[in-house]
């Protein structure tokens, strides 16, 4: 009996997870403006992959551009970049999301103050000024149907059912890739039919 119940709601989870993806489908092809675009894919991101904070960015220019921030801890949920000053990071290998976006990779990092591959000065300082913790980190790359990068979604402390912070699974790792996967066609298609209607 307690198998049958476990086995149940495993399945039970399989099925909202997979209701949840698919309704993310349907939201992001139904939206029309560029900016709740960006928040959808912001809010729905965390939701399936249970996280506490994301955050966005946009390529322009031969650099990541910081387009929205959400930290539900923080209570925050911002998408105007003058508000935090944060300039322009430029494509380089110190970088997380730059990597991703020059390696076309998605990034697992289970502890970024002991990881040693990339600099984050930057997290850590947001860390001493709000008092947030950042620790496990996904790092995920927009890249289009034509195989070009668009953006990069990073993902910020993956949450157990009791909302201690883990890290992100395999699991996890799939789904992320489905959403950037998604959420890079919408945005360009949306980019391409704005193009379109200027001309």
């Amino acid at each position: 009996f307690i198998v049958c119940r476990k086995d149940f709601y495993m399945k039970s989870e399989q099925y909202n997870l997979n209701k949840k993806i698919l309704d993310m489908g349907i939201a992001l092809t139904k939206e029309k403006n560029y900016d709740k675009l960006l928040s959808l894919i912001i809010s729905i991101s965390m939701d399936i992959t249970s996280s506490d904070a994301a955050t966005l960015y946009m390529y322009e220019n031969n650099a990541l551009h910081f387009k929205i921030m959400k930290n539900n801890s923080l209570n925050i949920n911002s998408d105007n970049p003058d508000q935090f000053l944060l300039p322009p990071v430029p494509l380089n290998d110190q970088n997380v999301c730059s990597f991703s976006a020059i390696s076309r990779s998605l990034i697992n990092i289970p502890d970024v103050y002991n990881c040693k591959g990339f600099d984050f000065s930057g997290p850590q300082k947001y860390d001493k000024i709000t008092g947030y913790h950042t620790k496990s980190m996904l790092v995920v790359p927009l890249e289009n149907h034509e195989n070009e990068i668009i953006g990069v979604l990073q993902l910020i402390n993956a949450l157990d059912e009791n909302g201690n912070i883990i890290s992100f699974s395999s699991d996890k790792e799939h789904i992320a890739m489905s959403i950037a996967s998604q959420a890079a066609i919408s945005v360009s298609n949306m980019k391409y039919t704005q193009e379109v209607k200027s001309m």
